[in-house]
């Protein structure tokens, strides 16, 4: 094992990794050194085709010019301004665009997020919120499909059907109620209707 990978070992913990066998010599890390469009380099010279796109984040590739003159230009002006109580040029324009796209009067705003599983807890929270505000706290159970994925989160991981990334935390989690097909979504009785927050798809 390469001193990097021996030092990975040591002080870093890789998400839904086993981490008894990372690293060991029938397991030795993959490290990644470098990528230029959908292939990455690792730290031997030996290349691979990203096909996960770095967990769908980065589906324009590595190393794309355009994004990195972009992003080199706002390092230039400014990295980062919070969003409690100030804002700043480039999210406003977005904004604009993204909610140029709808039909009008249907997205009016648009909030901000760092990855999906945070968008979900986000998205949890609103809906939570809008139902107290309007009179109806007693709609706070959530209603999604089996089977689904929708973060790591607790929240995320709530509305996400799959054991390997809820069961652990079940009690923990906001009630929800999984469904198959959406047969069972039109045919559900208006009393359960009525305790819905949201329904994540």
């Amino acid at each position: 094992m390469t001193d990097l990978g021996a030092t990975d070992q040591r002080h870093l913990w890789h998400p839904f990794t086993q981490m008894k066998t990372w690293g060991d010599a029938a397991n030795p890390p993959l490290i990644i050194k470098s990528g230029d469009g959908a292939r990455l380099r690792d730290i031997d010279g030996n290349e691979y085709i990203d096909g996960n796109s770095s967990i769908w984040t980065n589906l324009h590739g590595h190393n794309h010019p355009k994004i990195n003159a972009a992003i080199r230009e706002q390092l230039d002006r400014v990295a980062h301004v919070s969003f409690l109580g100030s804002s700043n040029v480039p999210a406003i324009q977005l904004a604009e665009r993204l909610v140029s796209l709808f039909p009008p009067d249907t997205l009016t705003r648009v909030f901000y997020s760092d990855d999906g599983s945070t968008a979900m807890e986000v998205a949890i929270k609103m809906s939570l919120q809008y139902w107290q505000l309007a009179g109806k706290p007693e709609r706070k159970n959530f209603l999604t499909f089996q089977g689904a994925y929708h973060g790591d989160t607790l929240g995320a991981s709530s509305l996400g059907g799959i054991d390997t990334f809820h069961n652990r935390f079940a009690s923990l989690q906001f009630p929800v109620r999984r469904i198959a097909t959406m047969e069972e979504l039109y045919q559900m009785d208006s009393e359960t209707v009525q305790e819905i927050a949201a329904i994540s798809i």
